[in-house]
């Protein structure tokens, strides 16, 4: 098991674990990031309050998982050593799609070096160099992983 310490502090949009539940193959991206952190705990995942309300709805109202399994997953992610729960501090403005910049904000403040996204918003937020992590789609991330292990 990887020390908290050891992990790539990381915030993942709600559409990677969309994609996760949704993807027929093991191989698919997303699938991949979401065992990186949940199976394999070299992931650190950085949530808010915020981030967990619409991972939990989206999980409701789009995937259309049970109360038991919602309860399980917001268990996870307030209770696993594998997430880190931050509080917002400064809200950023910066996606086009003000429901995005959530996600913005919760790097920023976890001090995430990866935003993982398949969300056009959020990757073609303007002057993105003005964060202090990366925003990348799951390929890429797992690129830049694989590059740096």
């Amino acid at each position: 098991m990887s020390a908290r310490k050891h992990r790539v502090p990381v915030v993942l949009d709600t559409n990677v674990f969309v994609r996760n539940f949704k993807a027929r193959k093991n191989a698919s991206s997303n699938r991949r990031i979401v065992r990186l952190w949940l199976l394999e705990k070299k992931l650190q995942l950085i949530v808010s309050e915020e981030v967990v309300a619409e991972y939990l709805e989206i999980f409701d109202e789009i995937l259309g998982m049970d109360l038991d399994i919602l309860n399980a997953w917001r268990w996870r992610f307030t209770n696993d050593p594998r997430v880190t729960m931050t509080n917002l501090g400064r809200r950023d403005d910066a996606s086009r799609d003000a429901d995005d910049n959530v996600f913005l904000s919760t790097a920023r403040a976890g001090n995430a070096r990866y935003l993982v996204t398949n969300d056009r918003d959020l990757l073609e937020v303007p002057n993105a160099n003005q964060f202090p992590f990366a925003i990348v789609k799951p390929e890429h991330f797992l690129a830049q992983l694989n590059d740096a292990v």
